[in-house]
């Protein structure tokens, strides 16, 4: 059975959203509770696995132009075991295990086209079994949300 949440739990979690590093003070005010109230509420969805706050890079700020989706078609190896090697790599921010075809999709970032193709040839192609890679490069992010899972309001 999944956990339900109640006003205070979502409006907890969307103010993070927002300000990932608001004070306990800043949040009770915002909420409308006590402090004590938001730090027991935080550490009550922390211990229940429902909310983690993470942190995430600005990737423009780090110098990176272009974030790149390397579809990875393996052959004569364990795709695990280049799905493993693969994301050893520095330079990798994602790697994810498919069903079908492609068998990987690597998320990556470059900071120019020959960062890319060093990227590609240094770091993915190398890998030995990968055999194919098809490429898609995004030119503008338009949308980039990490709110992973619908919440539902006990009533």
């Amino acid at each position: 059975m999944s956990r339900r949440f109640d006003a205070i739990d979502l409006a907890l979690i969307d103010a993070l959203r927002e300000d990932a590093r608001a004070t306990n003070k800043t949040l009770a005010r915002s909420v409308g509770v006590a402090e004590t109230t938001v730090a027991l509420r935080i550490q009550k969805l922390r211990d229940d696995n429902a909310m983690m706050v993470t942190l995430r890079r600005d990737l423009y700020s780090r110098g990176f132009d272009l974030q790149c989706f390397a579809d990875i078609t393996v052959r004569g190896r364990d795709v695990d075991a280049v799905a493993d090697e693969l994301a050893k790599r520095e330079t990798t921010t994602s790697v994810s295990v498919m069903l079908g075809t492609p068998q990987i999709v690597v998320v990556f970032n470059a900071a120019n086209r020959a960062d890319l193709l060093r990227v590609l040839e240094e770091e993915i192609a190398s890998v030995r079994g990968v055999e194919r890679i098809e490429l898609h490069t995004a030119v503008d992010i338009r949308k980039f949300q990490s709110g992973y899972t619908h919440l539902e309001l006990q009533e």
